[in-house]
């Protein structure tokens, strides 16, 4: 018999209104969602109750900040995804999250709705109490119609696209001839 127990989602944030706004959204989608206000307190329950199935993290906080818990939980569960979320988007930090293994860079303020939708990603096989009748959009028709590929690189390309497409930023796209820049660009 399969598992039914709910996805466990741990939300790491000094902010409590933050917490509380995102766990009431994803308790409501049907996850179990626990709320600590440090690193300290998240690592203590790792290992008491053992790792979570998704963890969202702020990066500024108190004490030991979101990029140092993620590298702290990557060494001690390196399957555990992780949504770093900022208020703070700069390029330091969110490249710090990638490169730290980060699942995915959420910007505050944030849509509930797309977080929830988010986690869903993070955890394609969670239990959330809900069964899902639409299948699953490629990543690839997601972005653009016009660009295709479902490999890692591809899904990290995408993910920047997303990212620095809301981002009040000059971008400079470089590739060889016939890579997809213009649609990049578009």
């Amino acid at each position: 018999m399969a598992d039914a127990r709910p996805s466990r989602v741990w939300i790491v944030d000094d902010d409590r209104a933050v917490r509380f706004v995102l766990a009431t959204a994803l308790r409501e989608a049907g996850y179990a969602v626990d709320g600590f206000e440090n690193a300290r307190d998240a690592l203590d329950a790792l290992r008491s109750r053992g790792a979570p199935d998704l963890l969202f993290t702020d990066v500024r906080m108190p004490g030991e900040d979101g990029l140092a818990l993620l590298e702290r939980l990557k060494a001690a569960a390196p399957q555990l995804p992780v949504i770093v979320m900022s208020a703070y988007t700069d390029i330091a930090s969110t490249a710090g999250a990638f490169r730290g293994g980060a699942y995915e860079f959420l910007s505050k303020p944030f849509d509930l709705d797309a977080a929830v939708a988010l986690a869903g990603r993070a955890m394609p096989n969670a239990n959330n109490g809900t069964a899902s009748t639409a299948a699953p959009v490629p990543v690839s028709v997601a972005v653009n119609q016009e660009l295709i590929g479902d490999t890692p690189a591809m899904r990290a390309l995408f993910r920047s696209i997303g990212r620095l497409a809301q981002a009040p930023l000059s971008v400079l796209i470089t590739g060889e001839t016939g890579t997809g820049k213009e649609l990049v660009a578009r």
